[in-house]
């Protein structure tokens, strides 16, 4: 199983990142855009699994989660791209409010893999959303500026991260899906 540890959205959060995906989609020349159900805030990835370590999994992130409070985020007020302009690889929005705290799950559930024997991301955490992928801006130059996009993201709601989730990426009928394996219940919401 391809697995990874990420945060689900509410559906006026979900709503809102669509419209943002169709303004995205009205810039450029071709892309790949994530379907609604696919849009994430990713934590962990730990790629292909055997469901043998899925207990074992499930009993360390429940640690995880009972020793993290939840707490208060919303999507972020600029649009950032990673790899070369045109085509950028990733196009994502970032994270506002208490990023220290969505930080520390994130730091809270790397190290609880690592101690399963998963591989921890060398880069520092960048929490963001994906938004867009292979995507080919039809104004370049104007519009790609040093890894950000000079394009207005309208406010969007706050939203509480009151769980995470252990996610399985299948692929059915030639996309690909995500499906809930197990959530966690942060501490602060029980």
């Amino acid at each position: 199983m391809r697995l990874f540890i990420g945060v689900d959205f509410p559906s006026m959060v979900v709503d809102e990142l669509c419209s943002l995906q169709n303004k995205i989609r009205s810039l450029v020349r071709g892309g790949r855009f994530p379907a609604r159900d696919n849009l994430h805030l990713t934590l962990h990835f730990l790629g292909e699994t055997p469901e043998s370590r899925i207990d074992d999994i499930r009993q360390v992130l429940t640690v995880v989660a009972s020793r993290q409070a939840s707490f208060q985020v919303s999507v972020g007020d600029r649009l950032g791209y990673f790899g070369s302009p045109n085509p950028v690889r990733v196009v994502w929005v970032g994270m506002k409010g208490d990023v220290s705290a969505l930080s520390v799950l994130q730091a809270g559930v790397a190290q609880a893999m690592l101690e399963l024997g998963f591989p921890v991301e060398e880069r520092a955490y960048k929490p963001h959303i994906t938004l867009a992928r292979d995507a080919f801006f039809l104004q370049g130059d104007g519009i790609l500026k040093n890894g950000w996009l000079d394009f207005p993201v309208p406010p969007f709601p706050s939203m509480r991260i009151e769980q995470f989730a252990l996610i399985a990426s299948e692929i059915s009928e030639g996309r690909r899906r995500y499906r809930p394996v197990a959530t966690f219940e942060l501490a602060g919401f029980r």
